[in-house]
């Protein structure tokens, strides 16, 4: 067996990377990121709804001839 050095971690609080002001940009950020999705998926659901009825309508008129 080999022997491994073993690394003590003598930290006892971890330091953020990031000020409070870059961490509210962050904050600020993903909740612009989340919006603009949510607005997103909603016009892609009303755009398929769009879709299906056209083509519901004109598959009903395709078969009533």
């Amino acid at each position: 067996m080999s022997e491994h050095a073993v690394a003590e971690h003598s930290s006892t609080t971890e330091e953020i990377p990031f000020s409070k002001d870059e961490l509210k940009q962050f904050g600020a950020d993903d909740a612009e990121a989340g919006s603009a999705i949510g607005r997103m998926l909603s016009l892609f659901f009303f755009y398929t709804v769009i879709v299906m009825t056209i083509s519901t309508v004109a598959t009903f008129i395709w078969v009533s001839n």
